[in-house]
């Protein structure tokens, strides 16, 4: 299946990792030994994606049958490992009326699969467990010595951490771990952040913004914080530029920061937000995602465009204006009844609106608006036609970022 089909499943599959009628996967791994065996299902690009030993393991493994992936894993129990296959697929793990015992298998097995951030949280509730006298099992009061940290920045640990005869030396060598959240800024407008996102930009250590962040929103952050801007993301540069990005948030991250990613309207739209989730996350870091308000509802209401209204629009959707490598997007066809929203998508408006003409049946007095500078005090609303709008804009000029509305809710209010 399609890496896009397959996080749209996401929320569908926790739960149901078991279940006997999930044909999506395309995994199968054998764990435990006789006669305590158990076979799990799972989907390899999600094990690669966050483990470098699924990574390797899928790379090397002759084990197949048709489109079918067979593992073995006989030095992990199953019950330990359906536990750490949960925390793969959900990111979260509940430590209640787990004892020390079982957290110590969980480390072992964490370990093994290199899943760098179970290992760091499982390391610090051993640690801090320790150091408040809690651990009733006196075997388990050290961490294992077979339990290494390989990477001091992975685990956020030092060495001289997992030593509890050293107590003083070990409370200054437990660092503080980084955190990683990615924040929609929402459409422009200060006064449309969340409370959550005000609250993040408030704490954090260092901001990596977006170009289009505003000026406004940008002035909210205390003087004392880091703040860095990307360059604009446009075509040639896309990818060097987010790599830039990743880089300084995980070399910020290492050194136990806290981190922003300050994106524009809500980071998983056309955010490339669910791209950087998983590179933190493969990374050892599970980001927390403040959701913004994006400007494919927020533009319009702002013009005072219903994008559905009783007997003008049952349907909603929203498309790019530019996909992957600054291709064209997929034109999507003709529906009466439908409000259809564009991001990114001015800066080559005569094509697409050609193309809705020509591909998608849009007949050319459709009528559509483009909504620049959406909830910012220069917020300026052009009004025209599928067959017109594109002059229009040629002639009185464009001042980016823009929205493009189209359809019969276009004119609804007006």
């Amino acid at each position: 299946m399609s890496y896009n089909k397959l996080l749209s499943n996401f929320s569908s599959k926790i739960g149901k990792l078991l279940e006997d009628d999930d044909d999506e996967y395309n995994i199968i791994i054998r764990v435990g030994e006789e006669p305590n065996i158990k076979h799990f299902k799972a989907h390899s690009i999600i094990l690669r994606a966050i483990s470098p030993y699924f990574r390797d393991t899928c790379k090397n493994t002759t084990k197949k049958e048709g489109n079918l992936f067979y593992i073995e894993k006989s030095d992990i129990s199953p019950s330990i490992f359906d536990v750490i296959l949960r925390f793969i697929y959900t990111g979260t793990i509940s430590m209640e009326n787990r004892n020390n015992t079982e957290i110590t298998k969980l480390l072992e097995a964490a370990q093994e699969l290199k899943l760098n951030e179970l290992v760091g949280f499982l390391k610090e509730h051993l640690i801090q467990h320790r150091n408040q006298g809690d651990l009733k099992d006196q075997k388990i009061q050290k961490i294992p010595s077979s339990i290494t940290v390989k990477n001091v920045k992975d685990s956020c640990l030092i060495q001289s951490s997992i030593h509890p005869n050293n107590s003083r030396e070990s409370s200054k060598s437990l660092r503080r771990r980084g955190k990683i959240q990615l924040v929609g800024s929402g459409p422009g407008d200060p006064n449309l952040l969340t409370l959550a996102a005000y609250q993040a930009i408030q704490e954090a250590d260092v901001i990596l913004s977006d170009k289009l962040v505003p000026n406004e929103v940008l002035k909210l952050i205390p003087s004392h914080i880091e703040v860095l801007i990307a360059a604009k993301k446009f075509c040639a540069n896309v990818e060097a530029s987010q790599a830039e990005l990743n880089r300084l948030g995980l070399e910020a991250l290492n050194q136990g920061k806290k981190v922003v990613r300050l994106k524009q309207g809500d980071p998983f739209l056309f955010g490339r937000g669910g791209e950087e989730f998983v590179f933190y996350r493969s990374n050892g870091y599970i980001p927390q995602v403040i959701p913004g308000i994006s400007s494919c509802m927020s533009a319009p209401l702002l013009a005072n465009i219903p994008v559905t209204h009783r007997g003008v629009a049952s349907q909603f959707l929203v498309c790019t204006g530019t996909g992957r490598k600054n291709t064209l997007p997929e034109i999507p066809t003709y529906h009466p009844y439908r409000t259809t929203v564009f991001l990114m998508a001015c800066h080559r408006i005569k094509q697409i609106t050609q193309d809705l003409m020509k591909e998608g049946n849009y007949p050319a007095e459709c009528p559509c608006v483009v909504i620049e500078k959406a909830s910012c005090v220069d917020q300026n609303v052009i009004k025209g036609t599928i067959g017109t709008i594109a002059d229009i804009l040629e002639r009185v000029g464009h001042n980016p970022p823009g929205t493009l509305v189209i359809g019969w809710s276009c004119i609804t209010l007006a």
